[in-house]
């Protein structure tokens, strides 16, 4: 059983899944958050944390094992508009208006890498990391697209869109594999791939699209500021696509996962979609009351509450477990449930040395990195001193 996870633009976090009930499925709420004091801009889940970006200059990380704040990243300077985990979980990287990008190690919350200037000083608008944790790409206010080496801590390369037809460009994912990543600009969906390193295919929408969401690495489903969600395939025309008049208003947000797509509209409306050879199916749907602004999946089927709250009994038993559970009890817990082992060529660290001279950024001194809220660390038993004797 997957969970959904929705961002509001009321700053609110709220859960859901999937129920039967008299054999009718409906999506029923699990949990409700409100750590922002504003919009909430993005999220991202590996293992046991759920990490979100907000218009309030946060990184909120919740262990949704115990549905509770574990710490709050201050290290930005203003609206938070990527949270994004590597596969693995051993890292998250946040982008933001003031125009950084910051590599945080999961767990001790410790920075290890800033590009104070990632895009120019310009905004940092989106962030996405490849299946193999080697690289990422970032699109930003400069209208360019760059490529940052996550093993050497460095950037590689960087594409000026605008000589590429592309005009502000709003959202960045890469296919299953990797070698092919979507670009959502203004009026269309760009393909591109690594391989042969250039524009594949350009998707002329007849609505605004505002997300894309991969099924394989040929397939994927984009979904329109009309409400409507298309189905298309790369190598085929898009004169074959297939139209799904899925909401009413604009639909903000998709995520694929099992055969099921989920997707969410800017009325604060859900759905939760059968897949079937790219044909979509409606199984259920439920209204968030707030504005939706991004969603996830939260795929830890031991994570998820099973009991039913409603908002004041979530509220009355988050209180109460606070006052019960040590707070410091799983402070220092690694990531649950990841693989054991790392994928060959798989992020394992940042190294410094002599690269940071070529993007002319220092490595952060320890003594003055933002400390983590609620992040405590264990004290270390001293030996004692032995005195010497007299003479």
């Amino acid at each position: 059983m997957d969970e959904l996870i929705v961002g509001t633009y009321e700053g609110f976090l709220l859960g859901y899944s999937i129920r039967t009930e008299d054999g009718v499925m409906k999506l029923k709420q699990t949990f409700a958050t409100h750590s922002h004091t504003s919009s909430v801009r993005c999220i991202s889940v590996a293992g046991k944390f759920l990490a979100s970006g907000g218009t309030d200059d946060k990184v909120v990380v919740i262990d949704m094992k115990s549905r509770k704040e574990h710490t709050v990243l201050m290290n930005h300077d203003g609206t938070i508009n990527a949270v994004v985990f590597t596969h693995n979980g051993t890292h998250l990287l946040t982008g933001s208006d003031d125009g950084s990008i910051i590599v945080t190690r999961t767990g001790n919350w410790q920075i290890e890498k800033i590009w104070k200037k990632a895009h120019g000083g310009q905004p940092v608008t989106a962030i996405a990391v490849h299946p193999s944790d080697k690289l990422a790409l970032s699109i930003g206010g400069d209208k360019t697209l760059r490529t940052w080496n996550l093993v050497k801590g460095r950037p590689a390369f960087t594409i000026n869109l605008a000589s590429k037809g592309v005009s502000l460009p709003t959202e960045i994912k890469f296919s299953p594999d990797g070698d092919r990543f979507s670009l959502v600009s203004q009026h269309t969906v760009d393909v591109w791939t690594i391989s042969k390193a250039g524009l594949e295919k350009r998707i002329t929408c007849g609505s605004k699209p505002s997300s894309v969401q991969w099924l394989t690495n040929e397939r994927l489903f984009v979904g329109l500021d009309n409400g409507n969600i298309i189905s298309l395939t790369i190598i085929i025309s898009d004169t074959q696509a297939l139209t799904y008049p899925a909401h009413k208003h604009r639909v903000k947000a998709l995520y694929y996962e099992n055969e099921m797509l989920y997707s969410a509209s800017s009325g604060g409306e859900l759905k939760v979609w059968s897949v079937d050879d790219s044909k979509l199916g409606e199984l259920c749907s439920c209204n968030a009351a707030c504005r939706v602004t991004c969603v996830t999946l939260n795929r830890q089927s031991h994570l998820i509450k099973k009991e039913d709250h409603s908002d004041d009994e979530l509220e009355s038993k988050n209180k109460g477990d606070n006052e019960e559970e040590n707070e410091d009890s799983d402070e220092t817990e690694e990531v649950t449930s990841m693989p054991q082992k790392r994928k060959p060529g798989a992020f394992v660290t940042i190294s410094y040395g002599d690269e940071a001279k070529d993007d002319n950024e220092e490595k952060p001194a320890e003594n003055n990195l933002p400390p983590a809220k609620k992040f405590k660390k264990r004290k270390r038993n001293k030996k004692p001193k032995t005195q010497k004797p007299d003479n």
